[in-house]
């Protein structure tokens, strides 16, 4: 079902008599429907795991993933929004989470409810309504199905609460500092090895690994290595030498992009192989990057990072950006691939340079630096009862 179907057909159904919606039932989404990711992931498993008091259901629309999540994690979970019977399932309930877009699309939906927008991220670049390229149309729709329907919008740092409240047009005491429920996965153990072995069937031997993941471009293809004297098997050999494995993490729409420099060493990580992987950021040593907020969730876990910013005025003219991108990105920023090896190298060997700095933007962006879930639900279960009353209230007074 497309949106403009699902929000007819959400428009009619909203006026079916529920009665007071389920404060106890907590829907789940993510991108389009479709996608078991982001921060509504996280959150969802923590809830479905800890918070016995409350039903948690994540909406996907694929028919394939559905069942392949069913098999994993339990058939009661997952739910569609594809017809009348889930839209009115998703409609009774009191509590939506989600991480980009809504479980069901229509006006006037948090009456009587909470919608809580997790985001998925943090917005180095401009975002929603402050996107320059959104047109005229679009930002109404935006307007009308998403910012008017949001109780709350969660980020990480007080210093991010103008931004959110500008992006989404909203009041600034809606936005909530309650931190990213992904992030939980940072501060918590993950087996490298193990996890790595579930993706690859063999790697060679390593004691460093280091991810690098550059931003999509709009306008063109991603170069990746943007170095005139860049040496495929110069590469192969520095990292060989230095135990070192590279884990490129392009765009879906790039992964072919990323075939011509792969190597024994230098392995492709896209998300069809890791659909979230900044549940698992703890494991990598090194993170490489240019425009991607994924460096501030790693910010939180201490490491070093390196900055390929090639295109930084053409990229920035299009998009534009929230802070003054110099100002933010605590790591060298590497010209040739001969300076490029040699920070990488530093960083193995123990010289850091930028700690200082990445400790300063880590506290302006980051203010949330422990796990979130458990405050997060407890803030929704407090509202939540809250609503519930003021509901009962109502009904007694009919």
């Amino acid at each position: 079902m497309g949106k403009g179907k699902n929000l007819l057909m959400t428009e009619v159904l909203k006026h079916v008599t529920f009665g007071q919606p389920d404060m106890r039932t907590w829907i789940f989404s993510s991108v389009d429907n479709c996608h078991y990711n982001y921060n509504s992931r996280y959150l969802f498993e923590y809830v479905k795991e800890k918070v016995k008091e409350v039903t948690p259901y994540f909406v996907i629309n694929d028919e394939r993933l559905r069942k392949e999540l069913s098999d994993r994690y339990g058939e009661d979970y997952f739910i569609e929004t594809n017809t009348a019977a889930g839209i009115k399932k998703v409609l009774s309930a009191g509590v939506w989470f989600t991480s980009a877009g809504l479980p069901v699309y229509g006006t006037k939906l948090k009456k009587d409810r909470l919608i809580i927008n997790l985001w998925h991220g943090v917005p180095l670049k401009k975002i929603a309504l402050m996107d320059p390229n959104l047109n005229k149309w679009s930002r109404l729709y935006f307007k009308k199905i998403f910012s008017e329907n949001y109780s709350c919008i969660v980020t990480t740092s007080q210093s991010l609460v103008p931004v959110m409240a500008r992006s989404f047009c909203v009041p600034e005491k809606k936005i909530k500092i309650w931190g990213q429920p992904r992030n939980d996965r940072i501060f918590a153990h993950t087996d490298r090895a193990a996890y790595l072995e579930k993706i690859y069937e063999k790697l060679p031997e390593y004691d460093t690994s280091v991810l690098y993941a550059p931003t999509f471009r709009d306008y063109g293809p991603t170069r990746l290595f943007p170095f005139s004297d860049y040496d495929k098997a110069a590469l192969e050999e520095f990292l060989e030498k230095n135990k070192m494995l590279l884990f490129i993490r392009t765009h879906i729409k790039e992964k072919s992009a990323a075939n011509a420099y792969l190597t024994e060493r230098v392995r492709y990580l896209g998300e069809e192989m890791a659909e979230d992987v900044t549940g698992v950021l703890g494991i990598f040593d090194q993170l490489i990057t240019d425009y991607s907020s994924i460096y501030i969730d790693y910010l939180l876990t201490g490491k070093p990072l390196i900055f390929l910013p090639y295109d930084k005025e053409k990229y920035l003219e299009g998009r534009g950006m929230n802070f003054n991108y110099d100002e933010v990105t605590p790591g060298p920023k590497p010209e040739t691939m001969g300076e490029f090896l040699g920070e990488i190298k530093a960083f193995k060997d123990g010289k850091d340079a930028w700690e200082k700095e990445r400790k300063r933007v880590n506290e302006i962006l980051n203010q949330v630096t422990h796990p979130c879930c458990e405050e997060i639900c407890s803030h929704v279960l407090n509202a939540a009862r809250e609503m519930e009353k003021r509901g009962h209230r109502r009904d007694k007074e009919r």
